[in-house]
C-alpha cells in the first residue's frame, strides 16, 4: 500500500490506537502458540524486519520511566556505591591501620620478640558484590540499547534521538568510572533483588531493582502486552498511520467474524514458506473463509502481471493486495473480495485506490471468474461518501462498517450482523444464495 497522503484525524488516530491496542494482545498471544513468543508473531503481523523490531524495543525500553530514573540518578549513585569489606591480617614493620594486639601477640611469641612486626588488619573495600554486578549488567544492558536505538546517524528515528543519545553518553561515562570497570557484568540471578531492597540510601533499591527488572522482562519474557505497548508508543507513529490503520482494519474483520464463526489456524509462521492464510473461520461444516493479509491465495495463479514481467524479463516485484476475503465451500472457491485500504480523505488518492482494485481483478482472473468484488476501505469523510454499488464489482465501504460488511458478504445466513447504510442491502445483493 502506497504512503502517500496517508493520515488520520488525530481523533480518529487515537480511537483505532487504543482499538489495536485493547485487540492485539490477545491476538499476539493466539498467534504465538506457534510462533517463539509475541515478539516473532508481531514480527509476522506488521511484516517487520527484526532488526527495526528490536530498534523499535530499544526506543521504548530507553525511554521508559525506568530507564530514565535510573540514567538521571546515575552519576550520584556511582559516587556512593555499596560494597563490602575484608580485614586481612598483614604483618609488617609499617603500621597503615589499626593493630591487632593478639596477632601480634602470637607473632612474636614464636618469632624474635625485637623484630618490630606489628599485625595489622587494613580495611579493604570491596566492589564486586551482587548489587554491583545488577548494576554493572544494567548499565551494560542501556549502553547497548542505547546504540540500537540511535542507529546510524543520517536516520533519525524520532523527536526522542536526542535525549537518547545524552543518555546514552551518560551510561558510558558512569561505565568507565575504575570500581564500575572492575566489577563483572553478568547477571548475579534473581536472589540479588533481596539484597537491592536492602540498599538504606536509595539508589539500588528504587532505581536499580526497578530498571533491571524492567529491562529483563522486556528482554526475555516480554508479554504480547509489553509488544503491543511498545508499538503504540514508538512505531505508530504519524508516518506510520497506513500500518495502524491496517492493523485496525484486520482486528475489526477477526472481531466480527469470530462472532459468527471459529477461528481454525492462528496467524501463519514467520518466514514460513507454504502460502497459509493471516486467519482461518469455520462458518459452517462447509463454508470457510480464509484472510489473507498482504498475499494473494494460491488460488489465483496465475498471474497476468507476472507473466508478462518475467517474458519481459523486467524488474519488478510484482502486486499484492492489503487484503483478500476468500469464501471457500466444499473446499472450492467460491467468492472473494479484494480490500484495497487507505488511511486518508484525500479524493485523488482515494480515487487511484480503485484504479489499484481494477488492475488486481484483472490480473488474477482465475479468483474472479465466480462472484468477485473489490472493496475501497478509508476512513468516513466528505470525500469519501458510501452509495449503493448498483451491481458493480467496485465498492466502497466505511473503515466502521467494514467488519459487519464482510460478515454479510461471507455469511448471508447471519441477519442478525447486517452491515451499516448501504452495506444492509448491498450484502444481501451480493452475498445471497446457498452454500451450494
Amino acid at each position: 500500500m502506497s504512503r502517500i497522503d496517508s493520515s488520520l484525524e488525530p481523533g480518529l488516530r487515537a480511537a483505532m490506537l487504543s482499538e489495536v491496542q485493547r485487540l492485539l494482545p490477545a491476538f499476539l498471544t493466539a498467534a504465538s502458540i506457534e510462533r517463539d513468543g509475541p515478539l516473532n508473531a508481531a514480527v509476522e503481523l506488521l511484516e517487520l524486519p527484526e532488526s527495526d523490531l528490536r530498534r523499535v524495543l530499544a526506543v521504548h525500553m530507553m525511554l521508559s520511566p525506568y530507564v530514565r530514573d535510573l540514567v538521571t540518578a546515575l552519576p550520584t549513585g556511582i559516587r556512593r556505591p555499596l560494597t563490602s569489606s575484608t580485614r586481612p591480617r598483614v604483618a609488617g614493620r609499617v603500621v597503615t591501620s589499626g593493630i591487632d594486639w593478639a596477632a601480634t601477640s602470637r607473632l612474636r611469641a614464636t618469632s624474635s620478640p625485637l623484630g618490630d612486626t606489628w599485625v595489622t588488619r587494613p580495611a579493604n573495600r570491596i566492589f564486586d558484590i551482587p548489587e554491583n554486578r545488577a548494576l554493572a549488567w544494567t548499565l551494560k544492558t542501556i549502553f547497548e540499547r542505547g546504540l540500537t536505538a540511535i542507529g546510524p546517524r543520517d536516520d533519525h528515528f524520532g523527536t526522542w534521538e536526542d535525549e537518547i543519545r545524552t543518555m546514552t553518553a551518560t551510561v558510558h561515562r558512569a561505565r568507565r568510572t575504575a570500581w564500575v570497570e572492575s566489577v563483572p557484568t553478568t547477571w548475579p540471578g534473581e536472589e540479588v533483588y533481596i539484597q537491592l531492597k536492602a540498599d538504606r540510601m536509595g539508589f539500588y533499591r528504587l532505581h536499580v531493582t526497578e530498571a533491571a527488572r524492567y529491562l529483563r522482562r522486556m528482554i526475555f519474557t516480554p508479554s504480547a502486552t509489553d509488544v503491543v505497548d511498545a508499538l503504540s508508543h514508538r512505531y505508530f507513529e504519524p508516518n506510520q498511520d497506513w500500518k495502524l490503520f491496517e492493523i485496525a482494519i484486520l482486528l475489526r474483520i477477526t472481531t466480527a467474524l469470530n462472532d459468527v464463526g471459529v477461528r481454525t489456524s492462528p496467524i501463519r509462521l514467520f518466514n514460513d514458506t507454504k502460502a497459509r492464510p493471516f486467519a482461518v473461520y469455520q462458518l459452517t461444516p462447509t463454508r470457510q473463509v480464509r484472510i489473507w493479509y498482504q498475499k494473494w491465495p494460491p488460488t489465483t495463479r496465475p498471474s497476468e502481471l507476472n507473466d508478462a514481467i518475467r517474458h519481459y524479463e523486467l524488474p519488478s516485484g510484482g502486486t499484492r493486495p492489503d487484503i483478500v476475503v476468500e469464501t471457500v465451500i466444499g473446499g472450492e472457491t467460491k467468492s472473494a473480495v479484494l480490500l484495497e485500504l487507505k488511511a486518508s480523505s484525500s479524493g485523488a488518492y482515494l480515487s487511484s485506490g480503485l484504479s489499484q482494485l481494477l488492475g488486481y481483478m484483472r490480473d488474477r482472473p482465475a479468483l474472479f471468474a465466480n462472484e468477485a468484488s473489490g472493496w475501497l476501505v478509508a476512513p468516513p469523510s466528505p470525500n469519501f461518501v458510501s452509495k449503493n454499488h448498483e451491481g458493480r464489482s467496485l465498492w466502497v465501504t466505511s473503515a466502521e462498517d467494514v467488519g459487519a460488511a464482510i460478515v454479510a458478504r461471507v455469511f448471508p445466513g447471519s441477519t442478525d450482523q447486517q452491515p451499516l447504510s448501504l452495506h444492509r442491502q448491498a450484502g444481501r445483493t451480493l452475498g445471497s444464495g446457498d452454500d451450494s
